[in-house]
């Protein structure tokens, strides 16, 4: 390869058509070099440079020559404008170069002294080589906003190098994108909308994470945030086709399991893309997994004996997935691009709901079926001026379907049978986006502003729990002996209630016997009424940004977001942004080699429809949740019958009959985030950046009931429920607080073609009185007894990836997670505050070893962690919310692959000949890319392998002290597969890919 395509590579920006969703940076374009003198008394050239979808294209080359070949050389802005200024008179020739792009036509300009000429560009994709290519100003840290060090973009070689998988690369994304500042987790943006399914991957061109973090144009924070942009079409023939296939046999045995279950993933795919017209073009996807699973069960059973035993097995989850995806990119005119993407799938997993404790027959069948549709419009309003209309129809139908009708049996911890709760279900869901966003320059500011809205129709049929579920949860009485005696007044486990209510109806004991041993079933739950539901929810965010570059080395950015929603009484929520960027000793050029750059954002989390919907059909009126204990009689008669007793018969205790609904003065939580760091150029192309993070959550969600009876003392000193005696109102409130502070050091290096690392390592600790809605109190009265440590609270965590190109045209792309255990709580598993609560969350007591001997008999337990007192007495110390760490994670994730091009080359040299020693025949040659060679049709052959050195990741221990599992991981985390069941501990694929 010569010197002078080498320079011509390393000039040429990174490949791929830059995003919809791009924020411009503050500064016009610049020249480079300049051979013809500027003449102030010249006319002025200005335009801008976009792809066919109407994208803006920063750091292309434009160029501009005159009738005597004299040109004038500059780039386009992050907005994708330039200008040349002092232009002579006359006509010109004007073109625009970026990698992977060539430009659609001739463009000839007139220039008139003292006047402006509008010339803008557009490009389509080329026949070039896809791959990772480095400009010069790769890796240089720049005080743009959107041009942080802490943002990572993922083209070419790196992109390749992500897993095939849709669920896995969401995992490895995610994990990219670092853990997320507050509870509401990463958010995924595909062209532009928000949420939705990923793509293939073939399907994409450029994936961008945790850029720009204080813009106002995001609802939410940056740090987390990923956004995803598909290819558009292009104006010459191109596709591709693959396979993967990953079997049992090269996997690593479960842990948990003592035989292989047979496991086998295949993936069928490909795309084709080119030109309609001279003005259109078209890209074409269809992708197929056939995902032969199962469900891994771990669970605690009875034998034949009658004695608990392990039972570790699995069971076959089949799935199915289908998904087809054209696009259509046409250009109304010279100024307007219009963009067209529609997107089916198809998703049967038959069935599902099975492993862990969920024993065969508890499952369920689920069809699922996606229709979207995205329309794009975007017009170059003027030399300054770029406006984004975009609108998406997103329509999602579920359906599920009970293996079995019958009552379910829930031995709580141990293991699930009977029937399945979903019965006959149904969610049909209308999502409606849209966006304005116009886009202006003006000398040193770039503003955008803008509106998004958008809305869901919610349709759901749920039957779920009209069959009812009988609860074995513990309690006191007798237990079956090693010798099978009934040993009296002792402490009961759920397997133990359950074993000995089997053992007495194999002796043939009475109802009245069983009941009087302490046997039978602890609860019955069953929910009747009207399963049908109908709502709709909109939300409407405006807002305005503006970068101001006050001096080439200082960047000062304002930005303010106003948002609301309906089916809260929270109306009116602001949320103003700030960022600076300076570069100190830059000269006052802004190329300095370290930059300051900080920040400070509210951010607010929309209240779901998910949520509303539970609050409407459980409001008390739609559907009642009885949930019966005060008739064990009736109870035991009809579990005997296997049959759930009809609610006429049902003695129902109004204490027990909860309701849910949304309080009259929540209010959307929001965080409010504040980040200083620095970000230095280490070497030419490498950046190392320092961050400090702190985030403070107010008004974070939880679930209170209201109507609690008020703990006096513990056990059983309560006064009266404060609404009387109709059971638990579960209140959706946002009472909560969370608190965090993280310290986070990334590393960035390109080195040519051969090597590109990314990675990031980040201390943190947060703590909380809440993870989320689905938390409920310990103490329904004293939320500050849950103020700990949360969910998120995990100390260290380390993420390395990157892309090596080795001998032999191989390339090796690694890809490593480690962080250390996740908290998880300590709980006594039983309702001690008289909640109803269906997960109890009431926490034992930390006693000494003096108050163990003189406690009440069969409440205090000695544990690994010292003596539990599960009825905690005045004045013991409640053991604290997430007071344990469960086990670390390490992931090794390797790719190996290898690329041969073959037929004519796509390109020509300098003098003609082939490029890059093509040769332009038809022999095999090792190009070493994971995408493509230069050769006209190239094979490329990869390995992939999720957690390479089989290292045991076991997932969060059981934390309720009533279990035959306290303290224990029963299963595996890592889910590397499209259920997430992580059947394997090491899971290896094949693929081969052809494209042309």
């Amino acid at each position: 390869m010569n010197r002078s395509f080498l320079r011509a590579a390393l000039l040429a920006a990174l490949p791929g058509i830059l995003s919809w969703a791009q924020l411009p940076a503050a500064a016009p374009s610049s020249a480079r070099q300049t051979t013809a003198p500027v003449r102030r008394s010249g006319g002025t050239v200005t335009g801008a440079v976009k792809d066919t979808t109407g994208g803006i294209i920063p750091k292309a080359l434009v160029t501009l020559t005159d009738q005597n070949g004299t040109t004038q050389t500059v780039s386009t802005a992050d907005d994708g404008t330039f200008r040349f200024r002092g232009v002579a008179p006359g006509t010109y020739t004007i073109a625009a170069a970026f990698q992977g792009l060539q430009q659609t036509g001739v463009l000839l300009v007139s220039v008139k002294p003292g006047q402006i000429a509008n010339a803008n560009i557009t490009m389509a994709v080329g026949e070039q080589k896809q791959q990772l290519t480095v400009t010069e100003s790769a890796n240089e840290v720049s005080v743009d906003p959107a041009n942080n060090a802490t943002a990572t973009t993922l083209t070419g070689e790196d992109l390749s190098a992500l897993p095939d998988d849709p669920d896995d690369l969401q995992a490895d994304l995610q994990a990219l994108a670092g853990p997320s500042a507050g509870p509401g987790g990463n958010q995924v943006y595909i062209d532009g909308f928000s949420g939705g399914t990923l793509p293939p991957k073939e399907t994409i061109r450029e994936i961008r994470i945790n850029s720009n973090p204080f813009s106002a144009e995001f609802d939410r924070l940056g740090y987390g945030r990923i956004q995803i942009f598909t290819k558009p079409g292009s104006d010459k023939f191109h596709g591709q086709a693959n396979y993967t296939i990953s079997d049992g046999v090269w996997n690593s045995r479960n842990p948990f399991l003592t035989v292989d279950p047979p496991f086998r993933t295949q993936r069928f795919g490909g795309n084709v893309s080119g030109p309609i017209s001279k003005t259109a073009s078209f890209f074409f996807d269809v992708d197929r997994r056939n995902i032969d699973d199962n469900g891994i069960i771990n669970a605690t059973t009875l034998n034949t004996a009658l004695d608990p035993v392990r039972t570790q097995s699995f069971f076959p989850t089949p799935q199915r997935r289908t998904t087809v995806s054209p696009r259509v990119d046409w250009q109304l005119g010279q100024n307007n691009t219009l963009s067209f993407r529609y997107r089916y799938e198809a998703n049967n997993k038959t069935p599902t709901g099975v492993g862990a404790f969920y024993l065969p027959g508890s499952g369920y069948n689920s069809y699922d079926t996606e229709h979207s549709g995205q329309v794009v419009d975007t017009m170059v309003l003027g030399a300054h001026a770029i406006n984004e209309t975009r609108f998406m129809f997103d329509r999602e139908a579920q359906s599920y379907q009970s293996q079995s009708n019958a009552p379910q049996i829930d031995v709580a911890n141990s293991f699930v049978t009977g029937g399945s709760t979903y019965g006959s279900s149904f969610d049909v869901q209308n999502y409606y986006e849209l966006q304005n966003y116009t886009t202006i320059t003006r000398g040193a500011h770039t503003t955008k502003f803008g509106v998004r809205i958008r809305t869901s129709q919610v349709n759901d049929y749920s039957n779920k729990n009209f069959n009812g579920i009988y609860a074995f949860l513990g309690g006191t009485g007798s237990i079956v002996g090693a010798d099978g005696s009934l040993i009296p007044d002792q402490r009961q486990t759920s397997i133990q209630q359950y074993q000995l209510t089997q053992f007495l109806l194999q002796q043939g004991a009475s109802q009245e016997q069983i009941l009087a041993n302490g046997g039978g079933p602890s609860r019955f739950t069953i929910t009747q009424g009207n399963p049908s539901m109908k709502f709709y929810q909109l939300d409407f965010g405006p807002f305005v940004q503006d970068d101001w570059k006050v001096k080439p080395n200082l960047t000062l950015s304002l930005g303010l977001r106003w948002e609301s929603q309906t089916n809260i009484a929270d109306t009116s929520d602001w949320a103003p942004r700030v960022g600076f960027a300076w570069s100190p000793g830059s000269g006052g050029n802004g190329h300095g080699k370290t930059v300051i750059r900080g920040g400070f954002g509210m951010f607010y989390d929309r209240f779901k429809a998910t949520n509303v919907l539970n609050a409407y059909r459980f409001n008390g009126q739609n559907q009642i949740p009885y949930i019966v204990t005060n008739n064990p009689s009736l109870l035991l008669q009809y579990y005997l019958a296997g049959t759930a007793p009809p609610t006429a018969d049902l003695t129902v205790d109004p204490r027990f009959n909860s309701r849910y609904q949304i309080d009259s003065h929540l209010q959307s939580p929001y965080l409010m985030q504040t980040v200083i760091g620095v970000e230095h150029q280490l070497f030419k192309r490498t950046t190392v950046t320092v961050n400090y993070m702190n985030a403070r959550g107010n008004h974070e969600l939880l679930t209170r009931d209201i109507n609690a009876p008020y703990p006096v003392s513990l056990p059983g000193n309560f006064l009266p429920s404060p609404f009387g005696n109709i059971g638990p109102i579960y209140n959706y409130e946002s009472t909560g607080i969370f608190r965090q502070n993280q310290l986070m050091v990334g590393i960035n290096a390109q080195q040519g073609r051969r090597l590109s690392l990314f990675g990031r390592y980040v201390y943190g600790y947060s703590n909380s009185d809440t993870d989320g809605l689905s938390t409920v109190p310990s103490n329904q009265y004293n939320l500050a007894q849950d103020y700990g440590r949360s969910a998120l609270d995990y100390r260290h965590s380390l993420f390395l990836g990157g892309s090596v190109a080795a001998k032999w045209g191989l390339r090796f792309s690694p890809f490593i997670v480690a962080h250390t255990g996740i908290p998880f709580n300590i709980t006594t598993g039983t309702d001690l505050y008289e909640t109803g609560s269906l997960s109890p969350t009431a926490r034992p007591a930390l006693v000494s070893g003096q108050d163990a001997a003189a406690g009440p008999g069969g409440l205090i337990l000695s544990t690994p962690l010292g003596y539990l007192n599960t009825v905690p007495l005045p004045g013991q110390s409640i053991i604290e919310r997430n007071a344990i760490s469960g086990p670390g994670y390490v992931g090794i994730n390797l790719r190996v692959s290898r690329t041969w091009g073959f037929g004519t080359t796509k390109f020509a040299g300098p003098s003609g000949g082939a490029r890059a020693g093509g040769g332009g025949h038809g022999g095999f040659r090792g190009g070493g890319m994971d995408a493509t060679s230069e050769h006209r049709y190239n094979v490329t052959v990869s390995v992939s392998a999720r957690n390479i050195l089989n290292h045991e990741n076991l997932n969060t221990p059981n934390g309720s002290v009533t279990s035959p599992y306290f303290l224990q991981s029963t299963g595996i985390t890592g889910g590397y597969g499209a259920e997430a069941t992580a059947s394997n501990q090491r899971r290896i694929d094949l693929q081969v890919r052809f494209a042309f």
